[in-house]
């Protein structure tokens, strides 16, 4: 009987299966039990409600994990704007519990208010950098070298002796990769300039591999026009979505330089930060980042 009453509370969710399937169910579960709101409508079908999203995220701010991270969203919202780069899809981003978007803030949001925080981080998976200049959100070049709408979900602009640096990552949770190929002149003119590619052209284009592609030819285009002294590229995703982790080690291997593209799991991240000499408050917001999008053996009970 209680077991019916707490489903109802944890909300409606669709006929789907697997690792997205599991997803949800806990996004639904820390948003009846942990933010204790009530569940949202449906992000294609607004009659409709569905567990893994809440409403009303833009005023209340609870898809988010701490002030610093709204801090950070805000000023991004304001950034993106004037930029006229970078897509930041609001509706999505305040009240989508299984978006990657807010999990893409709630991972590296406090980055960006804090960039000495930041190196320390990025210092566990790359020892040479120096400095952290700034953290952005959805980052494209202004300059459109390959024509189209690529971003990094996340990137950090670095320094390693002197030299300025990008670091982008595309940001997964339940999304698959695009399988639609896209195919442009500037894309072939990038990839024939580079020497980092050891396949053919027609291997990256496909479905499979088009968005890492489109992102690493993004880094190629900013190294060829000297935007930057060196870009490293990766891959964040959750430590089960073994078809991503996969997808990015296929396309590691593809590349004639492994070390510039990395994949990084949530528990990679989580446990990195976990070996700093972190205060409370930071040791406790890596915990809540385990808790939200980790702990799936927090909502077994009424999964199973």
């Amino acid at each position: 009987m209680i077991e019916q009453k707490l489903k109802e509370i944890i909300g409606h969710f669709p006929k789907e299966s697997g690792f997205k399937k599991r997803m949800r169910f806990h996004q639904g579960w820390w948003r009846a039990f942990a933010l204790a709101e009530e569940q949202g409508h449906h992000p294609v079908r607004k009659n409709d409600f569905i567990g893994s999203t809440i409403q009303k995220g833009e005023n209340n701010g609870k898809n988010f994990l701490s002030e610093k991270i709204r801090k950070a969203v805000r000023e991004t919202i304001q950034e993106r704007k004037e930029a006229g780069a970078g897509i930041i899809e609001e509706e999505r981003l305040f009240d989508n519990l299984l978006s990657s978007q807010p999990l893409c803030f709630n991972f590296f949001g406090e980055l960006k208010t804090d960039t000495e925080f930041a190196l320390q981080v990025l210092q566990r998976f790359y020892p040479n950098l120096t400095s952290v200049k700034r953290v952005i959100f959805e980052y494209a070049p202004v300059e459109k070298y390959t024509n189209d709408n690529s971003a990094f979900d996340v990137a950090f602009e670095v320094e390693r002796d002197g030299e300025l640096g990008l670091i982008g990552f595309e940001v997964k949770y339940t999304d698959t990769f695009s399988q639609r190929e896209y195919d442009k002149k500037e894309y072939r003119d990038v990839y024939n300039q580079s020497s980092i590619f050891n396949k053919k052209y027609e291997n990256y284009i496909s479905g499979r591999y088009n968005q890492l592609f489109r992102n690493q030819l993004m880094s190629e285009a900013m190294l060829q026009n000297r935007k930057y002294d060196f870009v490293f590229t990766g891959l964040f995703c959750h430590q089960e979505d073994k078809p991503a982790i996969k997808i990015g080690n296929e396309f590691r291997e593809m590349l004639n330089n492994e070390s510039l593209f990395k994949v990084i799991t949530y528990q990679n991240y989580i446990e990195e930060i976990q070996q700093l000499p972190l205060n409370w408050e930071k040791r406790e917001s890596a915990m809540m980042l385990w808790a939200r999008y980790c702990a799936t053996q927090l909502s077994n009970n009424l999964y199973l």
